[in-house]
């Protein structure tokens, strides 16, 4: 989400917890003048559009479940300190956005990416258990798939009958010139929208490997950090980063395809006492693009029963094809409020 957006979303809530005006930032900690009037405009922004004032209200409504539940508590919310704007842009394990008396709260607005980084972090830092860690390394497209993109490549300058001095992939790349590769990458868009059979087949042998291999990639990379690290509990770390788990319980709220949610989850501390965390799996997942299913395997102590919790990865250009460092974005598929350590406020 833009930046603009989130500072609406984390002010917006903060002002419905403690029962303020839209105006009234005195009661906020950290709004700056210059906060004030990102709120402000983005305020009539939304205002003016049917789905933007749908927004504020579901916005509005998270927060007040938050205020009746520390109200509930025996608490009247009067301040909150507003931390977001020091995660913003940022990638950012620990849940804080707002703080309030001793809770703790992260606000999502309909946001279901999880980790945006790049490929070397997801597949191969992330399963060592190794964490904040910003690489980019080689092209993964090339690291994963050198032939398939070569040939889809070719298809593209053959088909837009382009004769230059990049004939190959590592020679595009090379180029500084960044207008003429936007302009490459928007004719090869425009292959893609006119259906061009023989350049999809080829996209998607391509798309395929990269899936294929990052998930083996990813599953090697585990399989190495378990049999380093044999204790029964050495891959919580990886899914305590995963899924936000904290050594504090705190407050997750916002909204979810535009409706308002509030949860409790609990701390790392207590679900370890209700829940196993046994493994994860990757397995590359067939689409328009390369994507790669990740499966968390869990255990219920209670019930003995195992369950588990799918993340999807989509790895793509950042800029569109061939242009901008091959990204890694990590999206949940569930909500906040179906998973089993989670209560709804």
């Amino acid at each position: 989400m833009a930046r603009d957006q989130t500072i609406f979303s984390e002010i917006c809530i903060a002002l419905s917890i403690i029962d303020a005006r839209d105006t009234d930032f005195s009661f906020i900690e950290n709004v700056t003048k210059k906060d004030e009037e990102i709120y402000l405009k983005e305020l009539e922004k939304r205002s003016l559009l049917k789905n933007g004032a749908l927004s504020i209200e579901a916005l509005k409504q998270s927060g007040l479940i938050i205020r009746n539940y520390l109200v509930g508590c025996g608490f009247t919310p009067k301040k909150i300190i507003w931390t977001g704007k020091d995660n913003i842009a940022g990638v950012v394990s620990v849940a804080k956005d707002l703080e309030i008396l001793n809770f703790r709260i992260s606000v999502k607005e309909n946001a279901d990416v999880f980790i945006n980084g790049s490929p070397l972090t997801v597949f191969e830092d992330l399963p060592k258990g190794l964490f904040g860690q910003k690489k980019r390394g080689e092209d993964w497209f090339i690291k994963t798939a050198k032939d398939e993109i070569e040939r889809y490549y070719a298809l593209c300058r053959k088909h837009l009958s382009v004769h230059d001095d990049f004939s190959a992939i590592d020679k595009f790349y090379g180029n500084r010139d960044k207008a003429y590769k936007k302009e490459f990458s928007k004719k090869v868009a425009l292959l893609h929208s006119e259906k061009n059979n023989e350049i999809l087949e080829s996209y998607q042998i391509m798309c395929n490997k990269v899936s294929q291999i990052s998930s083996e990639i990813f599953n090697q990379n585990l399989l190495k950090f378990k049999t380093a690290y044999t204790s029964s509990v050495s891959l919580q770390p990886i899914f305590h980063y995963f899924f936000k788990i904290n050594g504090i319980k705190y407050i997750i709220a916002g909204t979810e395809k535009n409706k308002p949610f509030a949860s409790l989850l609990e701390n790392s501390t207590s679900w370890t006492k209700q829940y196993s965390f046994l493994d994860i799996i990757a397995s590359p997942k067939e689409a328009g693009q390369p994507e790669v299913l990740l499966r968390f395997i869990f255990k219920d102590k209670k019930t003995n029963e195992q369950f588990e919790i799918p993340l999807k990865i989509e790895i793509r250009w950042s800029h569109g094809k061939f242009c901008g460092n091959p990204e890694a974005k990590v999206y949940k598929q569930w909500s906040y409020m179906e998973l089993p350590w989670s209560e709804n406020l």
